[in-house]
């Protein structure tokens, strides 16, 4: 069966070819929107097309027509322009054009074991760049399994390799079902080998989750559920300003009240000069005696004139010691800010608290950083409300529980919209907010300090993929030199 289904995807059709890459592409766009668990599967039909691909520019077209198709799971960023929309997903297509060609350059050339790990070395590779340089956009396939219960156990890998090596073992999948239907019988062993290190590591980590913690803390994420209009309109109207304050202030009292250990706002939660006016901070602070402490979201402008996007650390009676600017902003939609220095946690007497400002959130580095500086908990405040009800705030759940596995922290996101939830070191969630829901999620996190491999020695494990990927293209090349060998006519 696989032979015949073999030969038949050396001789496709152009225009079949065609029609597989869109099939994967809408595959790709639903995994990263709201179906993760399709990313097992999602790029097989891009495998079939590329397969005995007649030319490199066929091949780099039908995998841009993947990555542009793909980019639809971005939709959501159309409330903040056309064209960062364009840009993200002309990126994401850069990104499949150098998958497919360097797939069609070295397929088929390093023999069987390397046919079958290829794919996901090579999507390793690129998911690895798209967190790199200052306009990166991370689009990561164990951000689209990380909240799926049934996948959560290949989780465990992510405190070892960081999410990229979860990432490779999906990719890993998706070769091992293309080759155990399409390819000659000799890939069958390989193929069937990278199934059983997945399921392998999927045992492990449903028998052996990393431990939680063992010193306990109350929290309370404060979600005022208010759309970016309400925002716009107390810029100019001092009633929607007050309503804005009213909300926060409703929901916050609410959380001293229960004597909670920390309460956390959202990104830019309360957009007034709160720092600067004393009957704002009595209404919005924690009390003198009061248990809990604040860790705010708010904008900030210093005597400059520069304005930074804050979380600021509030002790009871209103003393603020500590504060985190954020230091990654978004491209063109807040150019109007200043970044942060440095990704560094704030010290609280509640503990150290590692805080990731919405977008900080999908980048590896970020929370390493932030754990590696001794943050005890991660924090991820965030203003999703740009995105609407379109799924990208589902997404970003997925976002932060691979920070919290990678780095083998509790992890509290709080968005202003939603969707908000705790999330422990096994990528389980506890609670959720629902989208544009004014409401207080209560939870117990659990503070720890010891560091994951993962945190010790950051992007490893790319390391080994790109020695890997550099023995395969030295093989690639003397099979290459071999074929030339042959092909040349014998002297007379």
């Amino acid at each position: 069966m696989s032979a015949r289904l073999d030969a038949w995807a050396r001789n496709l059709a152009t225009p079949a070819r065609w029609s597989l890459a869109g099939l994967a592409g809408l595959l790709n766009g639903a995994a990263f929107i709201d179906l993760g668990p399709l990313a097992l599967i999602a790029n097989v039909p891009l495998l079939v097309a590329l397969r005995a691909a007649p030319r490199a520019s066929l091949a780099a077209g039908l995998g841009g027509f993947v990555g542009l198709l793909g980019g639809v799971h971005i939709y959501g960023v159309l409330d903040y322009g056309w064209l960062l929309f364009a840009g993200f997903s002309l990126y994401t297509a850069s990104q499949m054009v150098l998958y497919a060609l360097l797939l069609r350059a070295l397929d088929g050339r390093a023999g069987r074991w390397f046919d079958v790990a290829l794919p996901a070395l090579v999507w390793t590779l690129t998911e690895w760049i798209r967190t790199v340089g200052p306009l990166a956009m991370p689009a990561s396939y164990v951000g689209c399994i990380a909240d799926d219960a049934a996948l959560r156990p290949l989780l465990a890998l992510a405190p070892v390799t960081g999410g990229l090596g979860v990432s490779t073992l999906v990719a890993l999948t998706q070769s091992a079902i293309f080759h155990l239907l399409f390819s000659h019988a000799r890939h069958r062993a390989p193929a069937a080998a990278a199934l059983g290190l997945v399921i392998a590591v999927g045992i492990w980590g449903a028998a052996d989750p990393p431990p939680l913690g063992e010193r306990p803390i109350t929290v309370a994420a404060v979600q005022g559920g208010l759309v970016n209009t309400q925002y716009a309109a107390a810029r100019a109207d001092a009633a929607a300003m007050r309503d804005i304050v009213r909300t926060y202030e409703t929901l916050t009292q609410r959380a001293y009240a229960r004597g909670v250990d920390l309460v956390v706002w959202p990104e830019t939660a309360v957009r007034a000069p709160v720092l600067e006016t004393r009957g704002l901070r009595d209404r919005l602070f924690p009390p003198a005696g009061a248990r809990s402490h604040l860790v705010a979201g708010l904008l900030y402008e210093d005597h400059d004139g520069h304005t930074f996007n804050l979380a600021v650390a509030v002790e009871p009676g209103g003393a603020t010691p500590a504060f985190y600017a954020k230091k990654r902003l978004v491209p063109n939609a807040e150019s109007h800010l200043t970044a942060g220095p440095a990704w560094r946690p704030i010290a609280t007497k509640v503990g150290r608290l590692g805080v990731l400002i919405c977008l900080e959130s999908v980048y590896p580095d970020a929370g390493r950083a932030l754990t590696a500086g001794g943050a005890e908990m991660l924090l991820v405040m965030s203003n999703d409300a740009g995105f609407g009800w379109s799924p990208i705030s589902r997404h970003m759940i997925g976002r932060a529980i691979v920070r919290a596995v990678e780095n083998g922290r509790w992890l509290l996101r709080v968005g202003q919209a939603g969707l908000t939830t705790l999330i422990d070191p096994t990528g389980a969630t506890h609670g959720r907010l629902g989208l544009f829901v004014p409401d207080v999620l209560y939870g117990e996190a659990r503070l720890r300090d010891d560091l994951t491999l993962f945190t010790r020695w950051g992007d490893w494990w790319m390391g080994v993929v790109a020695l890997l990927l550099g023995v395969a293209t030295l093989l690639g090349l003397r099979a290459r030199r071999a074929e030339r060998a042959n092909a040349a006519p014998a002297p007379r």
